[in-house]
């Protein structure tokens, strides 16, 4: 992926006004030191969506709960509009750590760009495809305005993904790109007639909007699709392997906090609060992601192997990059055995 100067001012700018919206003040300097509990690494996260969704829960849990600072980081969470803007602001080095889409690591390293997914955030898709009520055939459908979050990326092979089992393409309809905040009121009043909904706002709109329909249950029809990867800059990860281990190593205790029962009715606290979505919505969303098993660090190779070839299939890429050009797992190998160790201290 090559970074041009007007890329890297989009990147920046989008950085700058998520931070501007949500009152986070960001510091654009970091050491390579040891990180530990009485010297705080700085470091700026990238979230692929504003506000956020269930399935991004993991850092807001390591945020509440303590984890960040237990490994001796201080950490501002960036609301992103999306996850190609997440991946060229962390492209571009004005985030240090970007929660995208997998489809934008794959397009990252198809790009041959000096950047890796370093672990997960989501293994699974937890996506819904859904039509205003009438347009949920490829008659009715054509034409029509639909909804997006941006011109490629995951957004772009999302919404692919939702036209084929009507027989369309991107081409057959009309994307209108706007934040996925936006997508329930604009399906409500016909400004859009179909997008691609995470779990959460799935329920919304399903319970919401009589005759609304699913033309595809993506998360049932697209089982092995690698959702969500945490990238980092090559000649960051490098240079502070240090600090990108306890990040990881964070998560990890994030996940496990989240994936433990008794911790449940908190983490639906939590989630209303970082979402703003309602208790409903975000209760089906966590146990759907839950069961799912997506809420870890871990990498499926099986799954970026199958992701990759699917983007080349829609169009996204036009050549398979191997598993080592998208993912580099050596520091989340490393969190992992920092965690174990510290478990047993």
């Amino acid at each position: 992926m090559y970074i041009s100067n007007r890329m890297r001012r989009r990147a920046t700018v989008s950085v700058a006004t998520a931070l501007a919206a949500s009152s986070v003040l960001a510091t654009w300097a970091f050491s390579a030191t040891t990180a530990s509990a009485t010297s705080y690494d700085t470091i700026s996260v990238g979230v692929a969506l504003s506000p956020p969704k269930v399935v991004f829960m993991a850092p807001y849990v390591a945020q509440a709960e303590g984890f960040f600072a237990q490994e001796g980081l201080q950490v501002n969470l960036i609301s992103m509009p999306n996850g190609l803007n997440t991946e060229l602001g962390t492209t571009a080095g004005s985030i240090n750590f970007g929660l995208s889409s997998a489809t934008d690591s794959v397009e990252a390293a198809a790009a041959k760009a000096p950047i890796h997914a370093i672990a997960s955030y989501g293994a699974k898709l937890d996506t819904e495809c859904v039509a205003a009520p009438g347009f949920n055939t490829a008659a009715k459908l054509r034409g029509q305005n639909v909804g997006t979050t941006g011109a490629g990326g995951f957004a772009a092979t999302t919404l692919a993904a939702c036209l084929r089992p009507l027989g369309l393409t991107l081409n057959d309809v009309h994307p209108v790109i706007m934040t996925r905040s936006q997508f329930v009121g604009a399906l409500a009043t016909g400004a859009i007639k179909v997008a691609s909904f995470h779990a959460d706002d799935a329920y919304v709109v399903l319970h919401q909007i009589k005759g609304s329909t699913v033309i595809d249950k993506q998360y049932q029809t697209l089982p092995n699709w690698w959702y969500g990867g945490i990238s980092s800059l090559d000649s960051y990860t490098k240079t502070h392997p240090v600090v990108t281990e306890h990040f990881l190593a964070a998560l990890i205790l994030a996940n496990n906090w989240i994936n433990n029962p008794k911790n449940f009715n908190a983490l639906v606290s939590l989630a209303v609060r970082a979402t703003g979505e309602d208790k409903a919505a975000v209760v089906y969303a966590l146990k759907f992601n839950i069961a799912a098993k997506s809420f870890t660090t871990a990498v499926n190779p099986a799954s970026v192997a199958w992701t990759s070839k699917e983007c080349k299939t829609i169009g996204d890429i036009s050549v398979v990059p191997t598993y080592s050009q998208v993912v580099n797992t050596k520091y989340l190998v490393a969190a992992e055995k920092l965690v174990k160790s510290q478990m047993k201290g």
